[in-house]
């Protein structure tokens, strides 16, 4: 499939040493500049059990803040970063075709957390490039979250939402 996007690259797998959960196993840092805007991008790709990556960008300029998901850039190139990310994932599916992925579109300030802006356009994306007839996709409008999950995953394990439901609202509050 061929799409514009930024030219990426594998920084560094960070393993997860918590003794809360086994259900966050390891996070995967890739990043990329901007060609128009020559900024550098932070993706961030948790891997969690049963094969579910939870995806998230940043701009690395924002990696210090407690809001780096949240703060819009003013850069006006949301689709190639998008793309970009999107490329990564449709790597990973490639390389694993039990991979089911899944995010958040983070509220912007003042912005309620149900049905965001970045969700809406996020799972619009994502249908576009991850297609019906190869995945199955559930969105959770009220937390702006959406998971694909492969079709032939979801056949064998028709409860695998509920069961990622339930991991994550474990780990995170967020999700309660």
């Amino acid at each position: 499939m061929n799409f514009y996007h930024y030219s990426y690259h594998f920084v560094q797998k960070f393993e997860e040493y918590s003794n809360s959960t086994e259900f966050l196993l390891y996070k995967l840092l890739y990043s990329f500049v901007s060609t128009k805007s020559h900024q550098c991008y932070w993706v961030w790709v948790e891997v969690y059990e049963h094969d579910f990556y939870a995806v998230k960008f940043h701009l690395k300029a924002h990696r210090h803040s407690p809001n780096k998901y949240q703060l819009l850039t003013g850069l006006n190139e949301a689709r190639p970063v998008i793309n970009t990310c999107i490329a990564i994932m449709l790597e990973i599916a490639s390389r694993n075709p039990l991979a089911s992925f899944g995010f958040i579109g983070s509220n912007n300030e003042g912005e309620e957390i149900c049905n965001t802006k970045r969700f809406r356009i996020y799972r619009t994306m994502m249908a576009t490039y991850f297609r019906k007839e190869t995945f199955e996709q559930f969105s959770n409008i009220s937390k702006s979250s959406h998971v694909m999950i492969p079709r032939t995953v979801f056949a064998k394990n028709p409860d695998i939402v509920n069961v990622l439901n339930e991991k994550f609202r474990d780990l995170y509050p967020y999700f309660d």
